[in-house]
């Protein structure tokens, strides 16, 4: 139930939102690019709904292949798409993850810094005593 808390927290973040606005953005103007370069280049009819999902599937880096880009400006596109949602997703999810764990990272490094002033006390000590 923690993380709920922590999530809620999240969304009110204004990286959280640009992130989000700025993958969004990836996959419409990608969606749009690729039906303007490949609607009418296309022996099969490439419909917008199709780039849409093929654009979701880049950008996420899942990768959902049906159909290949025949056009110079189709291929420029999705090379752009793979490589801008590769950046987005290591960044969204390194985002979201500190977001999660950030708390229990302080309460160890607090931990560890506890060990390391009586580690040094008792280094201090024994140079003291003959």
């Amino acid at each position: 139930m923690r993380y709920k808390g922590r999530i809620k927290r999240l969304s009110k973040t204004p990286l959280f939102w640009l992130l989000t606005f700025v993958g969004n953005l990836i996959i419409l103007l990608g969606s749009l690019l690729l039906y303007y370069f490949e609607s009418n280049s296309t022996a099969t009819k490439l419909e917008m709904i199709d780039c849409v999902l093929w654009s979701t599937s880049l950008t996420t880096t899942i990768g959902y292949n049906t159909y290949a880009p025949q056009t110079l400006g189709g291929k420029l596109t999705v090379i752009s798409m793979m490589l801008l949602g590769t950046v987005f997703v290591w960044s969204y999810m390194a985002f979201l993850v500190t977001a999660l764990i950030a708390p229990e990272l302080s309460a160890l490094e607090d931990e560890v810094q506890k060990v390391e002033d009586d580690l040094n006390k008792l280094n201090s000590k024994n140079k003291r005593t003959p």
